[in-house]
C-alpha cells in the first residue's frame, strides 16, 4: 500500500465545515485572472489559449455576502479547484470550470461561423463523440455557410438513425437470447414483452411515441426487483443484473455519435443548445465519493471534481462498479493527484484535503484506486533552501547577508553528508577511526 497515514494540517477547519460554522478571516484567497492555459504533457508542453478574460469570485467572500449558505460552502471551495484546468479522475480529459462554461454560454451567437470560430479554441477540451460532430458542422459550414447547426444535424439524420437503429436492436437480441438462456419461461415472457414494446417505438414513424432509453432501463430495474422481493434461485437474480449491466451498454448522445445527431435533430433543440451541448460534457462539476442516495455527506473528504459526462453516467453505482465501466480510472485518478500535488506546492491546495480524499477513494474500491501520495513530502523541507538557490540564480539582484549565511550552512551541510557516506562505504575499520577523528575536528 502506497498511502500512509499522516496527521492532517488543517482538520479544525474541516471540522467547522462538517458543523456549518466556517471562520471566515482564516481564509484569504485573492481573485485570479486567467488568459490563457499551460499544462505539460508526456513529452511536449502545451498551451490552450483563451480569447477573452475570466475573473474567479472567491467562495468565502459569497458566503459572507449571502449568496451561499455555509452548508453548499465545501462543494464551492472543492469546485473552485477546477479552476486550474485539473484532468477528470475518471476519463483523463481536461475539465472546463464552471465560471468559464458560464462566459462561453454568453459568447455563442445565431451566427455558425462565429461559433465555429469560438468553439475552435476549446476543441481539445470536447470528449471524442463531441469531437466527431464538431469535425461535421466545421466541414458542412464551409459548403453550406447559411445552416446552422441544427439544419446540419437534420441533413444527417436519415443515415444516422439507420445506424442507431442497428446498433440498439443488436443490443436488444443480445438481451433476449440471455434472458432465453438463463431464466425460467415466466421470466423469459416478461423480458420479452418489455423488448417488443421498445421494439416497436424504434420502427415507429410517429413522433409521439419514441424509444427511451431511459424508461427501458426502469422497467428492467423494476422487473428486477420485484424478483428479488420473491425470493427465487439467486442465479436468476444474478442473470437480471448481468441484463440490466447490457441494457446499459445501450447508445447515448455521450458514447455514439449516431445517436447524438439523432437526438439533437429534433424541432426542440436549437442551434445555440447544440453548441454549448459540444462543451457542457466536459464542464467540472462535484461528485460524492459515496453518493448522497446512499448516504454520503456533503464534506471535503467525500467531494472530488469529476466531468459532467462521467458524473451523469455514474448514477448512484458504487466506485468498484465505476471502475468496471471505466478500467482506466486507477491511472487517472493517479493524474490528478498528481496535479493537485503541484498545486498544492505553489500553496493553491490544502495537503489535507489530497490525503483525505486519496484515503476516501483507497477504502471505498477496497485498493483497487492506489495513490502514490510520495511527490506531496518530497522536498517539503528542503523548500525554503530551493528558493534561496533561485534567488541566487537571478543576477539583476544581490543575496542579502542572510541568504548568504544560509548558503554556506548548505555547503558545511552538505561536505558533511559526503564525509558520512565515505565512512559507511568504507570497508577498513581503522580507515573509518580515522576519518571519524577527522570529522569531530
Amino acid at each position: 500500500m502506497k498511502i500512509t497515514p499522516i496527521k492532517l494540517i488543517n482538520s479544525n477547519a474541516l471540522q467547522k465545515n462538517k458543523n456549518n460554522y466556517v471562520n471566515y478571516p482564516n481564509y484569504n484567497y485573492s481573485t485570479i485572472q486567467a488568459d490563457c492555459i499551460n499544462f505539460s504533457g508526456k513529452n511536449k508542453k502545451i498551451e490552450y489559449k483563451i480569447p477573452f478574460k475570466i475573473y474567479y469570485s472567491n467562495p468565502f467572500q459569497d458566503a459572507k455576502a449571502g449568496l451561499i449558505s455555509p452548508s453548499d460552502l465545501p462543494k464551492k471551495e472543492i469546485l473552485e479547484y477546477s479552476k486550474y484546468f485539473l484532468p477528470c479522475p475518471c476519463c483523463g480529459d481536461i475539465m472546463i470550470p464552471p465560471q468559464l462554461m458560464d462566459t462561453i454560454k454568453t459568447k455563442i451567437t445565431d451566427s455558425p461561423i462565429d461559433s465555429i470560430e469560438l468553439l475552435k479554441n476549446f476543441q481539445n477540451f470536447m470528449h471524442p463523440v463531441e469531437k466527431q460532430v464538431f469535425r461535421i458542422l466545421e466541414m458542412n459550414n464551409k459548403k453550406y455557410p447559411n445552416l446552422n447547426f441544427h439544419d446540419i444535424l437534420k441533413k444527417k439524420y436519415q443515415r444516422a438513425e439507420r445506424q442507431l437503429v442497428l446498433q440498439q436492436m443488436s443490443i436488444l437480441s443480445d438481451i433476449r437470447l440471455f434472458s432465453r438462456d438463463n431464466l425460467t419461461n415466466e421470466h423469459f415472457n416478461k423480458v420479452s414483452e418489455i423488448i417488443e414494446k421498445a421494439v416497436n417505438k424504434i420502427f415507429n414513424k410517429d413522433n409521439n411515441e419514441t424509444f427511451s432509453r431511459k424508461l427501458f432501463i426502469e422497467e428492467i430495474e423494476s422487473f428486477s426487483s420485484i424478483i428479488e422481493i420473491q425470493k427465487y434461485d439467486p442465479k436468476y437474480k444474478k442473470a437480471l443484473t448481468q441484463i440490466v449491466e447490457k441494457a446499459y451498454t445501450l447508445p447515448t448522445s455521450y458514447n455514439s455519435i449516431h445517436a447524438f445527431i439523432v437526438k439533437y435533430a429534433k424541432n426542440k433543440y436549437t442551434h445555440k443548445s447544440i453548441a454549448e451541448r459540444l462543451l457542457s460534457g466536459s464542464e467540472a462539476t462535484i461528485e460524492h465519493a459515496t453518493p448522497e442516495y446512499l448516504g454520503g455527506k456533503t464534506i471535503s473528504s467525500n467531494l472530488i471534481n469529476e466531468c459532467a459526462r462521467d458524473n451523469h453516467s455514474r448514477r448512484h453505482d458504487d466506485i468498484i462498479q465505476q471502475i468496471r465501466e471505466h478500467p482506466q480510472m486507477p491511472d487517472n485518478m493517479q493524474k490528478h493527484i498528481d496535479k493537485l500535488i503541484e498545486l498544492s506546492k505553489r500553496n493553491k491546495v490544502n495537503k489535507s484535503y489530497i490525503t483525505e480524499i486519496a484515503m476516501t477513494y483507497y477504502n471505498l474500491s477496497k485498493g483497487l484506486i492506489d495513490v502514490d501520495l510520495s511527490k506531496l513530502w518530497i522536498n517539503s523541507k528542503n523548500s525554503k533552501n530551493q528558493n534561496i538557490n533561485k534567488q541566487n540564480k537571478n543576477q539583476d539582484r544581490t543575496s542579502t547577508k542572510a541568504e548568504r549565511r544560509e548558503i554556506r550552512k548548505l555547503k558545511i551541510k552538505r561536505k558533511k553528508a559526503e564525509k558520512r557516506k565515505y565512512i559507511t562505504t568504507s570497508k577498513n575499520s581503522y580507515a573509518k577511526r580515522i576519518i571519524k577523528t577527522i570529522c569531530k575536528r
